[in-house]
């Protein structure tokens, strides 16, 4: 393959010219052009408003607790009606 001749090729350059040069080389600085970019804005409307409904946020509860507890008892009691109509079509309509 063309790709192994130009690896071969590569490997051999390399060990050439790892053999000719001496055993202390000193590292050479990088040579690299940054260039700063400019910003517009350091923080972006989206990430403000985001911190002032921080503190809102962290007061809602994270689990409905009054939910799980009444799907609970409905499992325990063998009430729980399981639509499977309606879960496929959750399903697609979340998922396409």
């Amino acid at each position: 393959m063309e790709i192994n001749k130009i690896n071969s090729a590569l490997n051999a350059e390399v060990g050439a010219s790892m053999s000719q040069t001496s055993t202390k080389a000193e590292p050479q600085p990088a040579q690299s052009q940054v260039k700063p970019i400019a910003t517009p804005k350091a923080v972006s409307d989206d990430w403000e408003l985001l911190a002032r409904s921080q503190p809102q946020l962290q007061q809602i509860d994270d689990v409905d607790q009054a939910k799980v507890d009444q799907l609970r008892q409905s499992l325990k009691d063998g009430t729980f009606d399981l639509n499977l109509g309606k879960v496929a079509e959750a399903m697609f309509n979340q998922h396409g």
